[in-house]
């Protein structure tokens, strides 16, 4: 039996020219999966901060969670925002961003990415840090912004 192939129309309604674009699409999405997202500075700091461990406990017992906040930071966060946040708090990684965003955007509000992160590591006044500070706080940057790059 002999087949025939009919030839198909290239106007947007043709079934054959839409299995085309499809495929197309198909094929723009695996390359754009395939691409390195560009992390947040929240992913940025919890990476670098503990690896992304929501249990995780540093510097010698002060600093818990995620994104390894102490415990003055939550009192300074509930005592600027009016929120009730416990240390227990620190290892539930919803209510740690809600303390990182409220922190960083109360003392670096509309600030780059940068001032915020070294906030974030070195108080309210870490921009106005010298010395070891200031290079303590450059290093700290500088492991954040690999992970803003990816």
């Amino acid at each position: 039996m002999k087949r025939t192939f009919l030839p198909h129309d290239t106007t947007p309604g043709c079934s054959v020219h839409n299995l085309r674009i499809r495929r197309a699409l198909f094929v723009l999405c695996l390359a754009v999966s395939a691409l390195p997202a560009r992390a947040g500075l929240w992913e940025a700091i919890c990476t670098v901060e503990s690896g992304g461990n929501a249990l995780a406990v540093g510097d010698g017992g002060k600093a818990a969670g995620v994104a390894q906040i102490h415990g003055i930071t939550v009192r300074d966060v509930n005592r600027f925002a009016g929120t009730n946040y416990t240390l227990n708090d620190r290892f539930n990684v919803e209510k740690s961003r809600q303390m990182f965003h409220l922190y960083v955007n109360h003392y670096g509000k509309g600030k780059s990415d940068e001032v915020k992160a070294r906030i974030w590591n070195g108080g309210p006044n870490a921009m106005k840090a010298t010395g070891l500070k200031k290079l303590n706080l450059d290093r700290y940057f500088a492991k954040i912004q690999k992970h803003l790059k990816k």
